[in-house]
């Protein structure tokens, strides 16, 4: 599986305020650049599919944290001062990033809470020594053979949600079958990080698609925007 091409849709954070809690996510769709071949001296290119941070989009932010090396030095101790303004000021927020390096077919998604130790993401990280945090995505989730939807990886607060029933509504909802999900430690079936305000990623496609979609907001939000097909 590649990522040759995709969109995302999330909070756009460059309208929101330093103080500014999002309930609601406001769909928005980015589309990875066309690059040309790399030299054999240089090194595979990162390539981030989408990154969410206390529930708004950051793809385009995070992406420009490449170095080039094509490697990417996330300091959750000062990550705070990059991705600005914050989304929940005061509050302790989690970071999803959902990448493969182009000479890889593996895709690896990484999801860690703030002030943590530092965390570099290069092409064997999820081999050597790489975090808990820092997992492989080895095959996307269907309801069925019929099903049009894949889900390729669901975040709530610093936890991965792999329950079958809340993927399956998940599903639902993609394909149209349901209404409105409001995001809840009731829905996910767990309180996955107690006393604090978690952020929710649902990074998914359909199947006719090439394109990763990826919607994101904050716990107790409805889930209830309309997607792509495409």
């Amino acid at each position: 599986m590649k990522l040759e091409d995709w969109e995302t849709i999330s909070d756009d954070k460059s309208e929101k305020s330093a103080y500014h809690s999002v309930d609601e996510p406001t769909p928005t769709y980015t589309k990875m650049e066309v690059t040309v071949p790399r030299r054999p001296d240089q090194p595979a290119r990162l390539k981030i599919a989408g990154a969410t941070w206390g529930g708004v989009n950051v793809t385009e932010d995070v992406r420009a944290m490449i170095s080039a090396s094509e490697t990417l030095v996330l300091d959750m101790h000062t990550v705070h001062r990059v991705l600005v303004p914050d989304p929940i000021f005061g509050t302790i927020k989690t970071l999803t990033v959902l990448y493969q390096y182009e000479d890889q077919d593996d895709i690896h998604l990484l999801n860690t809470a703030e002030h943590v130790f530092p965390i570099t993401l290069f092409p064997a990280a999820h081999k050597y020594g790489g975090p808990a945090s820092l997992m492989t995505v080895d095959r996307p989730w269907r309801a069925g053979p019929y099903s049009s939807v894949e889900i390729i990886a669901v975040l709530y607060g610093p936890k991965r949600i792999e329950t079958p029933s809340v993927l399956e509504e998940l599903s639902n909802f993609f394909e149209g079958r349901r209404g409105q999900i409001r995001m809840t430690n009731s829905f996910f079936k767990a309180d996955t990080w107690p006393g604090h305000k978690k952020s929710w990623t649902v990074y998914f496609r359909f199947t006719q698609s090439k394109r990763i979609q990826c919607v994101t907001g904050l716990e107790d939000g409805a889930l209830e925007l309309p997607w792509s097909r495409d």
